[in-house]
């Protein structure tokens, strides 16, 4: 089945640290499963009042993906793994990582941005999509900017749609997320401080770092170039490790 991995990366920094940190990765992916990449590096139209996050939105409109029988959209700001599986969707399935820490309290979760009460919450940052979901981006194109950008209304409307998939989650592992499991929240939340912490050597972070990355396939920073650095270093260790294990084995 032609599948098609997609982002969008605009502005040199971002741009930058896509090619650094995390292109790579997508490549070797994209090629091991006979899936095709495309990155786009500047908006698909101009969205007056919202942030570059709602481009996603306008995926399944774009010439280059329509012969498409599967979309994959990553942010931009996810490490694959070195022998990370394909992502296996039933057709007409809407494939999505539920957001565990959300979903417990979804209601309240969507009435903090005056959404009516739904049963999941969607982490958006990985969708398998299908060209007949394009309705549904387009609902959600219809409300407003949030404080988590496009999240809450793509969440809604996928969750509406009953078209959804829930996917393994080692699909979409936030790191800063996964954290919480190791050090407190207030840590994780003071940026100078948890930077502190790494580069002493704090052994709970340290061990919080490698355990998401050891027990996930796409590791997602969500934003912080930090933790995008910690998964990046933590990974090139890993995949030279692999390497020269399957070199081994088939020498």
């Amino acid at each position: 089945m032609k599948t098609a991995v997609c982002t969008v990366v605009i502005g040199k920094r971002y741009e930058a640290l896509f090619e650094k940190f995390v292109l790579e990765s997508w490549k070797r992916y994209c090629a091991a499963n006979d899936y095709t990449l495309f990155v786009f590096r500047r908006p698909f139209q101009e969205l007056p009042g919202k942030s570059l996050a709602w481009q996603k939105l306008l995926i399944l409109e774009q010439p280059e993906v329509r012969s498409f029988a599967k979309v994959l959209w990553l942010d931009s700001d996810i490490i694959i793994k070195m022998g990370a599986p394909p992502l296996h969707v039933p057709s007409g399935r809407l494939g999505f990582v539920l957001e565990k820490s959300f979903t417990p309290c979804a209601v309240n979760w969507y009435a903090g941005f005056s959404l009516p009460p739904t049963e999941q919450v969607v982490q958006t940052g990985v969708l398998c999509l299908e060209p007949e979901h394009r309705p549904i981006l387009e609902q959600a194109m219809h409300y407003p900017e949030t404080t988590m950008y496009e999240m809450p209304a793509l969440s809604f409307c996928i969750s509406q749609s009953k078209t959804g998939y829930p996917l393994d989650p080692r699909f979409n592992a936030l790191l800063g997320t996964l954290m919480l499991g190791y050090v407190p929240r207030w840590i994780v939340a003071t940026k100078l401080l948890k930077e502190t912490l790494w580069l002493v050597g704090y052994p709970p972070l340290r061990r919080a770092v490698r355990d998401v990355c050891r027990d996930n396939w796409f590791i997602h920073a969500a934003g912080a170039k930090r933790d995008l650095i910690k998964a990046s270093a933590f990974l090139a260790r890993h995949d030279s490790t692999l390497s020269r294990a399957v070199a081994s084995a088939t020498s």
